[in-house]
């Protein structure tokens, strides 16, 4: 088959695929344009030559994004383009035929994170990629041409919060597609490369490193005007040795490794018998009248968002261990009687080594391969606080889940610093954190599970009276969306002015009715900007300059606060005047 007859069908089969319905118009004065008698005019080598200089100058704009983006935290405002068939999360479930088989968590991580699906054009040389199964499909009864190579690597096929659009061009002239995250690149093809047309948007990844995220590898090839995108680091490495006419361009973007989880903040617990009403402490059903009064996003209202799920890990018995169906953590679950894993051990936090410090015991399960795994280590505060039971309280039962059996009613330790010589512990009789010495005897559950490395947050502009833009910032881990100020301040461009109020519990919740979609969090997703190795505050200084150092309310019962002087949680007198920050679940 000719090259000219094979492109033909390629664009039939694919259009047909939803892959070529773009609505961007290549003559666009915002994008602009090339004059059109030197279009007509230019010769095929010119035109080669061009292209070529347009794609090198598309993978320095690329870079360049990049590199800013890592540096100032702040995303480019993307281009609001079609959604090709694979970028809708309706067609996780075909995507993934174990599905059913799945936990819950791992069930809602696999409806966003899907694969590539990636084929060899053995007529052209170059790469095909898609995540849409429909399009799969066709190209492999279709065109003869392509090989399936199978999965090549994985995204998102849902917008999350904290991941880009990868944008997908194909070229009418040779049937190559181009795929980029770049919106400074995607807007000089758009401009100046008038055989590739926008598609839309292919699917999401990331435009920065970080826990769960992997490089995606880009090459060009020059003289046939094509991509390749691989993450495998030895593919990479084979082509930059074996195969110079694969020009090497670095990280086109980042995809989602095997280890990547729906960024999500496990619900406190709190029932839907437990909301505030108006001037009251007791606490009432949340959805009848007196329940809706006061504030309708409480706790108890927002149940479904993200609740304590746990699971069985493949293979092993949940007396063993547990899996956290909302962060993807594995939890170590205790014994009864004289064994190693007794309930009733206790370890200092030395780092000695010593079969009585937690430096022992962590290397005892992991030599043990405890599930399976060789990577525990104790939990830091958020993540122990993210298992605690707030609907439970006054010390009658821990305020953990049943499902964690054999559980003490006192306090165990995390890995967070309360200071050069203390660590932070977590209370399982109230929730509350208490700051041991590193040489006392606590109680420990480990858990494994990557911990977060990377940007944390990025800088973004939403709606909000008064603010100028830059005033709220997306945490990559956990999928929220914060305001930079508290209440009664307002974000200036570059730090906020005033003091901000102080509001009693209930005066809070009022103040964060009339501010929707924004609203007060609760008590985990407040504490989760705890970040206990800074001194002098533990909130990021980037995202949120000059904070108030003082206790923060959040919406959980019985008056829980932060205070990010410290990091130190507990409940307040809802009378006590603290400051407010809201937060909003999508941006």
């Amino acid at each position: 088959m000719g090259l000219s007859c094979l492109c033909a069908t390629v664009l039939s089969v694919l259009v047909a695929c939803g892959g070529g319905a773009g609505n961007e118009s290549r003559s666009s004065a915002t994008e602009g344009q090339l004059d059109p008698e030197t279009q007509h005019n230019a010769s095929p080598a010119a035109s080669a030559e061009r292209t070529q200089r347009i794609f090198q100058e598309g993978a320095k704009l690329n870079a360049a994004e990049l590199e800013q983006i890592a540096q100032t935290g702040v995303l480019p405002e993307p281009f609001d383009g079609p959604l090709l068939s694979g970028a809708v999360g309706s067609t996780a479930a075909t995507l993934n035929a174990d599905l059913a088989t799945k936990s819950a968590g791992e069930r809602k991580s696999a409806a966003s994170r899907v694969p590539a699906y990636r084929f060899f054009n053995g007529s052209t040389g170059a790469h095909f990629y898609t995540t849409s199964t429909t399009e799969r499909d066709n190209t492999i009864n279709n065109l003869p041409a392509f090989s399936y190579e199978g999965p090549a690597f994985y995204v998102s096929s849902t917008t999350v919060p904290g991941l880009s659009p990868v944008h997908r061009f194909l070229n009418t002239q040779s049937g190559v597609h181009f795929y980029t995250i770049s919106e400074a690149e995607r807007a000089n093809v758009a401009a100046n490369l008038p055989q590739f047309t926008y598609e839309g948007i292919a699917y999401y990844a990331s435009t920065l490193a970080g826990t769960g995220y992997t490089p995606l590898y880009r090459f060009f090839v020059s003289a046939q005007g094509f991509h390749f995108y691989t993450n495998s680091l030895a593919e990479r490495d084979t082509i930059i040795s074996t195969l110079p006419q694969y020009s090497y361009e670095g990280i086109g973007y980042y995809v989602l490794g095997s280890d990547w989880q729906t960024p999500a903040v496990p619900h406190t617990g709190i029932k839907n018998t437990q909301c505030y009403t108006v001037g009251s402490n007791t606490l009432v059903k949340c959805f009848t009248a007196e329940g809706l009064t006061l504030n309708n996003r409480q706790d108890g209202h927002r149940t479904q968002d993200n609740p304590m799920s746990y699971s069985a890990v493949a293979g092993h018995a949940t007396s063993d261990c547990l899996r956290d169906d909302v962060t993807g953590l594995v939890w170590e679950v205790k014994q009864t009687g004289p064994v190693i894993r007794s309930v009733d051990q206790t370890f200092t936090n030395l780092g000695n080594g010593m079969d009585n410090d937690a430096s022992g015991y962590v290397a005892a399960m992991n030599n043990l391969g405890l599930c399976g795994f060789n990577d525990w280590r104790l939990p830091s505060v958020e993540e122990l606080q993210g298992i605690v039971d707030y609907s439970v309280s006054g010390g009658a039962a821990s305020t953990i889940s049943s499902i964690f059996s054999h559980t003490k009613i006192a306090t165990y330790r995390t890995s967070s610093p309360a200071g050069p010589t203390a660590d932070w512990g977590i209370y399982f009789v109230s929730g509350a954190l208490q700051a041991f010495s590193k040489n006392s005897l606590t109680y420990l559950r480990l858990v494994r599970g990557a911990p977060w490395t990377g940007q944390r947050y990025i800088i973004t502009s939403v709606d909000y009276t008064g603010d100028s833009a830059n005033n709220a910032v997306i945490d990559r881990r956990t999928g929220l969306t914060w305001r930079r100020c508290v209440e009664g301040q307002i974000w200036s461009g570059s730090a906020c002015s005033g003091s901000g109020f102080h509001y009693t519990h209930e005066n809070a919740l009022i103040a964060a009715r009339m501010a929707l979609p924004w609203r007060l969090p609760n008590i985990k997703e407040l504490n989760s900007l705890s970040d206990y190795s800074q001194s002098d505050g533990v909130l990021d200084r980037l995202g949120f300059p000059y904070a108030p150092l003082a206790f923060v309310w959040s919406t959980t019962p019985v008056g829980w606060a932060v205070n990010t002087t410290n990091g130190y949680v507990d409940t307040q007198p809802r009378n006590a005047g603290q400051h407010a920050r809201l937060v909003r679940s999508t941006p």
